[in-house]
């Protein structure tokens, strides 16, 4: 039998790529307020390491916390309607219901014992206040440290201060004296990575002790400083700062303020690039979240920079450090602006007159994004299109805001909205009837887009159980559709209203809608449709016990495999699976299923989760393993739990769940069937399935499961000296001179740890090494 997966390593904090330096008091500070409250909140400039700081808080306490440990970026935030959901998302907490997002995460939260790390909330203040303020009265085991430039003003808030790196005094000269400091130390191990050749002496410290001295120890401002030191000496590099801050402060340098100093430091690494990358740097200001290499060159050419000039632009910024390389195991590099830069950015391009024709352009082409996701949904690149889509929601969103704020522009939004609806319908469905039901308030005419969004609307109103807000806007389809003379509309408002009786028992009704609407489909040479159409028809006809159940189904399965549709195929599998348990084929129902969960993994269908998890508790209860279907019942009801939905929106399959656990109850014992109930609440979505799967874990735990350093023999000594480097942010170059080998055997001792502890960057090593301790 399948064991519990372990929640030990539970949570997600991203992975230092550089080295942690000093912090050691305010990090033993921070620990110890956090012990005595439930909100901690680190305040500072930006650039002075509140993010670092809380990261590196977060990781030496996660021991301490059941549920785990949760890093949640609100940067690219800009709507606090979507805090809730954000925070929840972070927490793989996929809320379906109709619910405001703040219930269902209060509900989610309120036993569970875990931190979570909330990172840029100044400009979201009220919001956070009120998500945060309702969350820890909800939540007793709940635990907050948050990063802000101003406090969030929460009753029970504790503020600390982030002060800069410590520094040396004027007269500190020789090098192991200046090395003490913090700052110093930070400096020689960014100047180092960026000109490997540097060393500090007795010569130079006191040139890089001034250095220090005029950056007022802020980490950002000595980073950016320190890899100018591939192009200058120590010297000059302190002679051309000199010069800057006598400019900027009219001679007097006891006028300088952090933030000004940081802002000054910027200004300087801004002033050094060439025009043509001040340019770029301003629009890549734009992106919300990062973006990839073929989104700046649509985004950002023309009006002066030429698309063939794109790449060596973004490379000069990497190389100075403004944009920094984002890590990643898709095949597309990825790049993001600091958000202290890229605000800095933003100022930039607004001062060029150029933000609002930028603004558009972005919004046109994540418009264009999502059309052709729609598109290509149906096809062998659906897998691509919900990674990418999720790797760029925060675009998406940015670009939704804009249709929405924008003077006449709310029906580009509204269409954007429609082309994503079947990512909403896989994984967001609350987000998505958020922007739907936004858009159709805004753009009210009697348009095709309209009609689309009001459609894709009634699906996800459908699938939440809000059953009259459905039929509200069936009705005003049925009124567009008349009036507009839309096919393929008509067909989808047949194929809704099936569905909607198919829910509440009607198959009678819901057969000949489905028939008229494939018809159409059919013809049309639509496939999405055609497959969501085949998949209610061969459920109504399963559920119903008819004898067409096996051919419909084969000819969904067919059709998916046809198209390459991954996801749609995993829906057509749990369908013959669960066909094939209505007809007592257990075997053959129990491998269906599973095939069908692990083409679901991808993705993180949390509701094909749900789903297949209970069907397959069935079949497994149908076997005689009582206590793996019980184990299996409670997954899926912790699944559903998190998606603040359950099966009661899903008629037809209400009466087999209530029937197996009255069976698990009578062959287990109440007392043995709630233990086993309780035994799987905790679990994640991704535990969940390998539950299902009879693995021995999912990745967390294989992760988890790791014995300490001395007792490991899948890692030579070596190898494990070579990962801890890896997870200081060496580079191969680096670790070679580090450890005078080859970086040719370094690269081979590399892909041994990749292959031996089957992971797939570097980032992941980075994220074990401190798993570790």
């Amino acid at each position: 039998m399948a064991t519990v997966a372990s929640k030990r390593t539970a949570g997600y904090l991203p992975a230092d790529v550089t080295s942690f330096v000093g912090r050691r008091r305010e990090v033993g500070t921070a620990r110890q307020l956090l012990s005595q409250t439930r909100l901690l909140t680190l305040c500072g400039p930006g650039g002075v390491g509140k993010t670092r700081l809380s990261l590196r808080v977060a990781s030496e306490v996660r021991r301490a916390f059941k549920g785990g440990v949760w890093f949640v970026e609100l940067a690219p935030l800009h709507d606090d309607a979507l805090l809730a959901r954000t925070i929840a998302g972070a927490l793989g907490v996929s809320d379906e219901s109709s619910r405001p997002a703040i219930v269902g995460l209060s509900q989610y939260l309120a036993d569970r014992q875990l931190l979570i790390v909330l990172d840029n909330c100044e400009h979201l203040l009220d919001g956070c206040a009120v998500v945060l303020g309702k969350l820890l009265t909800e939540a007793p085991q709940l635990r907050v440290i948050a990063t802000s430039r101003q406090a969030l003003g929460i009753e029970g808030e504790q503020v600390m201060m982030v002060p800069p790196l410590s520094m040396p005094t004027s007269q500190t000269r020789s090098a192991d004296a200046a090395l003490q400091c913090e700052a110093v130390s930070l400096f020689k191990q960014r100047a180092v990575a960026a000109a490997p050749q540097f060393e500090i002496t007795d010569h130079n410290a006191g040139a890089v002790v001034r250095v220090c001295q005029r950056l007022d120890g802020f980490p950002l401002a000595i980073e950016l400083a320190a890899v100018r030191l591939r192009a200058l000496p120590v010297e000059e590099l302190l002679d051309r700062l000199d010069d800057r801050f006598t400019l900027l402060t009219t001679g007097n340098r006891s006028a300088l303020e952090r933030h000004q100093t940081l802002r000054a430091t910027i200004d300087w690494s801004y002033d050094l690039c060439s025009p043509q990358e001040r340019r770029m740097w301003a629009r890549l200001s734009v992106f919300s979240g990062g973006c990839d290499l073929r989104a700046a060159e649509q985004v950002c050419s023309g009006n002066g920079i030429d698309q063939a000039e794109v790449f060596d632009l973004v490379a000069g910024l990497v190389e100075k450090s403004i944009l920094i390389r984002q890590e990643s195991t898709e095949p597309q590099a990825r790049y993001q602006l600091m958000e202290t830069v890229r605000q800095y950015g933003r100022e930039r391009l607004a001062a060029t007159g150029e933000e609002a024709d930028l603004r558009r352009r972005h919004r046109d082409y994540y418009q264009q994004m999502a059309e052709q996701a729609e598109t290509e949904w149906c096809s062998p690149r659906q897998v691509h299109w919900y990674t990418q889509l999720r790797l760029d929601l925060a675009n998406l969103r940015s670009a939704l805001d804009y249709s929405f704020t924008q003077s006449g522009q709310a029906e580009q939004g509204l269409r954007i909205a429609s082309h994503l609806r079947d990512y909403w319908m896989a994984l967001a469905l609350s987000e998505g009837r958020h922007w739907l039901d936004r858009g159709l308030a805004l753009a009210r005419r009697p348009t095709s887009a309209r009609l689309r969004a009001l459609w894709g609307n009634v699906w996800i109103a459908a699938l939440q159980g809000d059953r009259q807000a459905a039929q509200d806007m069936l009705e005003e389809s049925r009124v567009l559709v008349e009036e507009l003379g839309d096919g393929e509309a008509q067909a989808r408002i047949w194929q809704s209203t099936a569905a909607a009786a198919l829910y509440a028992r009607d198959v009678e009704t819901a057969r000949p809608l489905l028939w008229k609407a494939l018809e159409w489909q059919r013809g049309a040479g639509d496939k999405a449709a055609e497959c969501t159409t085949r998949f209610y028809l061969g459920l109504g006809a399963a559920w119903h016990g008819d004898d067409d159940a096996d051919t419909l189904c084969d000819q969904l399965l067919a059709l998916c495999v046809s198209s390459g549709a991954t996801w749609a195929k995993s829906k057509a599998l749990w369908l013959a699976g669960y066909n094939q348990w209505r007809k007592g084929e257990l075997e053959s129902a129990a491998a269906l299923i599973r095939e069908g969960l692990e083409l679901q993994r991808p993705i993180g269908d949390h509701r094909g989760f749900a789903l297949g998890t209970e069907v397959l508790a069935w079949v497994t209860a149908a076997q005689g393993d009582y206590k793996r279907a019980a184990l299996l019942l409670g997954s899926a009801q912790t699944i559903w739990r998190t998606l603040g939905t359950s099966l009661s929106g899903l008629a037809h399959l209400v009466d087999f769940h209530a029937e197996c656990v009255s069976k698990l109850k009578q062959k287990l014992g109440e007392e043995k069937f709630h233990a086993l109930l309780r035994e799987a609440a905790d679990l994640t979505a991704d535990q969940a399935v390998a539950c299902a799967l009879e693995e021995k874990g999912t990745p967390e735990k294989a992760q988890a499961d790791q014995p300490e350093f001395g007792a490991l023999p899948a890692l030579t000594r070596r190898e494990l000296q070579i990962a801890k480097l890896l997870a200081e942010g060496l580079s191969n170059k680096e670790i070679a001179a580090r450890l005078v080998i080859s970086p040719r055997t370094v690269e081979g001792h590399v892909e041994h740890i990749l292959t031996k502890l089957s992971f797939t960057s570097r980032a992941q090593i980075a994220g074990w090494i401190a798993a570790q301790g």
